[in-house]
Formats: C-alpha cells, structure tokens, sequence
C-alpha cells in the first residue's frame, strides 16, 4: 500500500555567537519538511549558544550593540548562563481588548453554505470529523483511499431514546478514492470504547507499524456498562447545558487499530486496548468540580496530535479551562508531551482566554514557513457578556514557529472565518488541513426550519463543503470557495 510521507531534505549551517572573542562556529544539522520549518541539531561544537528557536536573530558586528537599541535580545554579545533560570511557564493570552476589535467583515466571512440535495448518509448525524493523517500532518492515503472519522449518532436511536444526538455519540468512518463517501460503519462500540458515549478526537498513521492510533475524548465514567448506567451529574447549574445529561466528566483516551485495505474499501481491525492518556490535574486545568458552574459544559477534551516541527517532539493539543483564571470564561488550550517511555506528560497551558471565552474547542495547527498557526472553534453564546462574538474559526501564531512561544492573535482579534451574519449557526467545528482548505458540518441551514422533510431533525448532520483560507504572517482571511480554491 502507498501512504504519502514529507520529502526531506538535509543541509548544514554555521551559526556563530558574538563575545569579547569571537566564538568558533557550531555547525549544526537542519532538515526542512515541506511545509519549510525546521528540525535543528547540534553536532559538534561548543555551548557558546545560538539565538532561540523563539527569538532567531541574524548575526550582528559588535559595534552594533552599542546603539542600546533594545530589539534583539542578545545584541549586547552576552549571553546569560544556562544555569541561570527559574521554574515555572508562561502563557499567551486571549484578551477583551482584543475581542473588542472584531469587526465581521468579508473577509473574515464565510459563503452560504448550500447542502447537497442527497443526503451524506441518510439515518445519521454527522458532527465533529477528521481524517486519519500522518505524523507531518498531511492526509494519509491506504492505495488511493481516504478515510473520515467523525462523531455520529443515528435518526432512530435519538428517537427511540428520547436523548439529544451529541448525547448518543460515536466513532464511525467513511472513505472514498472519488469523492463519492462511502459508509464504513462503527470503529467499535459505544460500550468497548472508555467512557458512556465518546466525543472528537484525532487519528494518527504510522508508517513504522502500519497502525492508526485513534485518539477521543472518554466522557462520563469510564467504566459505565452504558449510557442509561452512567450517573447524571448531581451538582450542576440549573443554567447548565449539562442539566439532565448523563455524567459530562472528560478524560483524553486512546486505542489503537489496524486497517485493512482492498479495491472494495477500508476496514478496521484488531482495535486494542482503550486506555487514558489524560486527566485534568487541579492545577493546571479545571476539573468537573472545580469548574465554576455557568451556562457553558466545562473542558478536558478533542485531543489533536502534531509532531512539533522545531523539535520533532510529539505533541496533544485539547481544549480545557484555566484552574487558575477566575471562570466562567477560562478557555484555555491544553498540551500533552510524549516522553521517552511512550506516556503523555502534562505541560502548562499555551493560550488561555482571560476573560473571553468559556471553550476554545478543537485546537489544532498548521505549521508554514511563516510561522505556526493555531486554530480553534468557538460559540458566540460561549463568550462573556462583556465582550461579543461570533460562532467561527478563530487563530493566533508563533512567528517563531515555536508551539511554547508567544502567540499573536491574527487579524489583531482572532477572528479567521464567521458563518454569516443572515445564517449564524449554519457550519461548525472547523479543522484547517495544511493546504489551507477548512472542514466543518452543516448544522442549521439556511431554509432549514422550512422544509417539511427535516422537521423531525435535531440538525442537518453533515459533512460542509469545505472553503479556503489565505494566511500571509499575522492576517488570514476565507479566499475563495473550495472550488475556486486553485484559481
């Protein structure tokens, strides 16, 4: 089977370190993915350091550093000790001053979206979805085939049972070498995987094994036989949209899995063990029940995999809430590490909203020449009362490229793409893929309420058609439809 991979290629630099005595050159080892960022080693050398991945700055004569300009760090020729460091981390922020500065213009706006007239998959609700991809972020392909994991919940359970449709979530798949989706079914059963019903996630090939790892959010007890014995929450807001729902605890999970491939289609198999890679801590992150109660279900979910490009470290994105910010509108994006033994280590948060928003869902990046970019999706009814703003994609980026470094909101707001303002809820939960291209579901059309053939629908359920982003440094803006996106 053929699976796409990043070309490398392999080069060497000098890089040099000014002092009272010039330094001899480290030679140093980079290789460039396509996506033009760089993996960057030592070889030999000594430690008079180079500039940070954070604040590279290109060589400067002595002299320089008299003018006392302050613009880059180092320009002195002095460099403080290694050893001379204290503990602790730093995060970027989300603030109500920059909120303020939204303005929803066309070019922060997304078309009208109009759903195909036959159904994706008619008898099924379809949300949250992703692709199965490789470690550098590009989609994979098994022989030609493409794959879809999405939540998903069924027209006759939900009526059966009488529980909304995100209350009865779980993990099927689709695929297609022609752009016509085919039906793969479940991946496993709401009841082996961890948790009463399982929320997004992400899905990783390796090539070295030939196993995808699905990664998901376990939500409620993890050890609940079912969704009718998983404990509704007995301490809640009566404003809550937890109010009535079974458990909505949150843990990061994982399993793994192969996949069959043939000239028919896709199949999984031989899914293994289900096993928690990570519970908020109290600290960092707020629990269920530390989370101040208000009308937003609170978060420790939608684990994203990268492999940091800088460090070739591997890395898990998800949406949570800052233990330390005053809630309700503590959203904050979360980090899992992947330390030598193979578990996942906690680290700090690396964006929080201070006062802006209750969840940055769905966290994920693309990384460029330019920088690293950050995207997440947001509701309009999760933000403050003191600030506003729409349901939509929103983004921040590291120039450096550095995923721990400081992180600027694009636009000098945030605001990437909004549904319009004459359909506000139309599309939601975006991923941004490398090329720039932006999935979603079709949530409540245009024409929606109108058609007597989807009365009895909760939503549309459907994959979107998918619209382009431009992103030049620090301004992103929607482009063009997915069929004008190589015009």
């Amino acid at each position: 089977m053929s699976h796409t991979s990043p070309t490398l290629a392999t080069f060497t630099i000098a890089l040099f370190a000014t002092h009272a005595q010039a330094s001899p050159p480290v030679e140093t080892s980079q290789s460039t993915d396509t996506s033009g960022l760089y993996l960057a080693q030592a070889e030999t050398g000594d430690n008079s350091a180079a500039p940070d991945a954070e604040n590279d700055t290109p060589d400067i004569e002595p002299q320089a550093a008299a003018s006392g300009s302050l613009e880059d760090r180092d320009q002195s020729g002095m460099i403080t000790p290694e050893a001379f460091r204290f503990s602790g981390s730093m995060a970027s922020l989300w603030t109500p001053q920059m909120v303020e500065a939204i303005n929803q213009d066309i070019h922060v706006t997304m078309p009208l979206m109009i759903h195909s007239q036959e159904y994706f998959d008619e008898g099924t609700y379809v949300w949250d979805a992703w692709p199965i991809r490789n470690p550098d972020g590009s989609v994979t392909e098994f022989d030609g085939w493409v794959v879809m994991v999405a939540l998903s919940s069924t027209w006759n359970e939900v009526e059966e049972t009488g529980n909304a449709f995100y209350t009865l979530s779980e993990l099927r798949y689709w695929y297609t070498r022609d752009g016509e989706w085919r039906p793969g079914g479940r991946i496993f059963e709401r009841e082996e995987g961890l948790g009463s019903r399982q929320w997004a996630g992400s899905a990783l090939y390796d090539p070295n094994t030939d196993e995808v790892t699905l990664f998901y959010t376990a939500v409620g007890d993890p050890d609940a036989a079912s969704l009718e014995e998983d404990e509704a929450p007995g301490t809640v807001s009566i404003f809550n949209e937890a109010i009535g729902r079974p458990s909505t605890v949150q843990r990061l999970a994982s399993a793994t899995a192969t996949v069959a491939v043939t000239d028919d289609g896709i199949a999984f198999e031989n899914v293994g063990d289900h096993r928690i890679i990570g519970e908020a801590d109290r600290f960092w992150y707020d629990t269920y029940e530390t989370y101040l109660a208000s009308e937003a279900v609170y978060g420790f979910r939608d684990p994203e995999f990268f492999v940091n490009p800088l460090t070739g470290e591997e890395h898990i994105l998800f949406t949570a809430n800052a233990a330390g910010v005053p809630g309700p509108y503590n959203g904050t994006v979360g980090m899992l590490t992947r330390n030598d033994e193979g578990d996942w280590d906690m680290e700090p948060p690396i964006l929080i909203s201070a006062g802006v928003n209750s969840q940055l869902e769905r966290p994920h990046v693309v990384t460029r020449e330019d920088g690293l970019y950050l995207f997440f999706s947001t509701h309009d009814f999760t933000f403050s009362p003191e600030v506003a703003g729409p349901r939509g994609l929103y983004g921040f980026r590291a120039a450096s490229g550095n995923i721990r470094g400081h992180l600027v909101p694009l636009n000098e707001h945030g605001l990437v793409a909004a549904n319009p303002r004459s359909a506000p809820a139309q599309v939601y939960s975006y991923l941004v893929l490398p090329d720039g291209r932006v999935m979603s579901y079709l949530n409540v059309l245009w024409g929606f309420a109108q058609r007597p053939e989807y009365e009895d629908l909760e939503m549309f359920g459907a994959p979107a058609p998918m619209f382009q982003l431009s992103l030049d440094g620090n301004t992103a803006m929607v482009a063009a439809q997915d069929a004008d996106a190589d015009d």
